[in-house]
């Protein structure tokens, strides 16, 4: 019975810092959907749109990664729940400034430096869990539902919330996350089981650990340059709205039962080898795109890279955790990836000049072979065990 009621309130508890970790980096979950509604709604170029989202990412990674390395030295609740405040002041003030181009610059610069501290604090605090797996497994499902519905809902609605609308939701969001702080925990409540008495920065240094966050860092890259133009490339081959949405949604909505294989695969294969097989699933969805002549492709492929995306997540942040059981280098990989999200859109701007959207695919498939050879490498290093 006592195991049951420790169960029960574990599961609470990852859920609770796993919902924190997802609100922190909604921009990267409803991409495609962001920089549309920013182009449509706020008249920016693509260029602009790309790199308003980039530029909060790119603070968040930050942010993230600087709190990574002292996060058992800091009242991490009290800090949290002072950068969530500021983070919903920030949406707020994007909600009504969204048009005027260097003010919302500024606002996402200061948005970002905010939720990396929270976001930080949370991926780490799952890792003082035993079943640390299924809590970045619950984070990895939580992710694909809220991206699945930004995607379906924000195309489809986008006349009726606009930018307005949008940004407004998430302060919602925001709101809960504020109050669901409780959660996380406090530094006299880490344990330390396997770091010995490793500073934070000698740890991260250590080579397994910069394998492992150079790996996440541009399997987040990969991702994020394809998914930033998937929907402009809906779009101008001549989708609809709803096809655009449905495919959208659907793929989003396979990245729940992919975040939470985890829970059914194990270890039995090992860390790596499930990556290796992930990965291999996204190459395929993009050169699938790359050949697009009919709708059917442009669904399939939409529904194979949210599968594989969820998919190798848990896998990846349990690779960090194993690492260093005080969550510093699972925080600081969570955080560094985001250089890796803000430099997928941010490069994917570059290269989709005159619209040609294939060309952020190709980006996408030459970043996940070279994340691939990233986490063999890793395997070699460290043995049959990864």
């Amino acid at each position: 019975m006592r195991s049951m009621i420790k169960k029960i309130e574990n599961f609470k508890s990852l859920s609770a810092l796993s919902f924190i970790a997802v609100v922190t980096i909604y921009p990267v979950l409803t991409l495609p959907a962001m920089i549309g509604l920013l182009m449509d709604h706020a008249e920016m170029t693509s260029f602009s749109a790309g790199w308003v989202v980039a530029i909060g990412t790119f603070s968040t990674a930050t942010a993230g990664f600087l709190m990574s390395t002292r996060i058992d030295r800091h009242n991490i609740k009290q800090l949290s729940r002072v950068t969530l405040v500021i983070a919903i002041l920030m949406d707020l003030i994007s909600a009504f400034t969204a048009n005027m181009i260097i003010i919302i610059f500024l606002v996402r610069i200061l948005w970002g430096l905010a939720m990396g501290v929270a976001h930080a604090s949370s991926i780490s605090s799952i890792a003082h869990y035993e079943n640390f797996k299924d809590g970045y497994g619950l984070y990895v499902g939580l992710q694909f539902i809220v991206s699945g519905l930004g995607l379906y809902l924000v195309p489809v609605y986008s006349e009726l919330i606009g930018v307005e609308g949008f940004f407004i939701g998430f302060v919602i969001m925001d709101l809960i996350a504020l109050y669901l702080t409780k959660f996380l925990h406090n530094k006299s409540e880490i344990i330390d089981k396997d770091s010995g008495t490793n500073s934070g920065i000698f740890v991260m240094l250590s080579m397994p650990a910069l394998l492992a966050i150079l790996g996440f860092t541009l399997f987040e890259a990969a991702n994020t340059s394809q998914f930033s133009y998937i929907e402009r490339f809906g779009v101008v081959s001549n989708l609809s709205e709803y096809q655009i949405g449905f495919a959208l949604l659907v793929g989003s909505l396979l990245g729940i039962p992919g975040g939470l294989s985890i829970f059914f695969v194990g270890e039995r294969f090992g860390l790596v080898k499930p990556l290796a097989f992930g990965i291999l699933i996204s190459v395929s969805a993009l050169v699938l795109l790359l050949n697009f002549n009919s709708y059917s492709i442009y669904f399939i492929s939409s529904c194979m890279l949210g599968f594989s995306w969820a998919f190798c997540m848990p896998f990846i942040e349990s690779l960090l955790a194993r690492i260093d059981r005080k969550g510093r280098v699972v925080a600081a990989g969570s955080s560094v990836s985001f250089f890796g999200s803000a430099l997928g859109p941010g490069f994917a701007a570059i290269v989709v000049f005159n619209d040609q959207y294939r060309n952020s695919f190709l980006l996408s498939i030459c970043l996940f072979l070279v994340t691939l050879i990233a986490f063999l490498f890793l395997k070699l290093k460290t043995g049959k065990n990864q």
